[in-house]
This record gives C-alpha cells, sequence and structure tokens, in this order.
C-alpha cells in the first residue's frame, strides 16, 4: 500500500524547502510469522520562496504545484499556511 507524506526539512523566514515522499509498505505472513516491509522515496521538491513557489522531480524536471497540491492534501495545507 502506498501513501504521500511531506517532509520540511528547511524553514527559514525566506525558503522553505519541503520534500515529497511516498510511502509503500507491504506485509506477509508465512509458517514462521507475521513479516511487515517498508519504503521512502522521495518524489519531488517544493521549494517556497517570497516570489514564488516551484517544484522539482527528482531528476531535475519542473513538477506541477498545482497537481501535487490536488495529489497530496497536507501539501497543500502546508503551502496555504
Amino acid at each position: 500500500m502506498a501513501t504521500w507524506r511531506i517532509n520540511e526539512m528547511f524553514i527559514a523566514p525566506a525558503l522553505t524547502l519541503i520534500v515529497v515522499e511516498k510511502v509503500d509498505y507491504r506485509t506477509t505472513t508465512t509458517t514462521s510469522g507475521r513479516f511487515m516491509f517498508g519504503c521512502i522515496a522521495p518524489i519531488a521538491v517544493v521549494v517556497c520562496r517570497q516570489d514564488g513557489t516551484t517544484a522539482l522531480d527528482m531528476q531535475a524536471n519542473p513538477a506541477s504545484v498545482k497537481q501535487l497540491r490536488r495529489d497530496i492534501p497536507d501539501l497543500d495545507a502546508a503551502l496555504s499556511a
């Protein structure tokens, strides 16, 4: 099961860096017991400055801030605050 989360990595009056992360975990049951595996992977970096907000994917290509805000409610709340 995959979910999305944000991680505010750096906060200053003139600049905020937010990492958008995909959290994926799986569980399995064997004769030995139940096991859980997890992975956290960054998918984008959002840069908030006084002159605007931009986003980059992990290949340094521009990403849509509007789409990220729609997909991740926590990001929308953080950018609106």
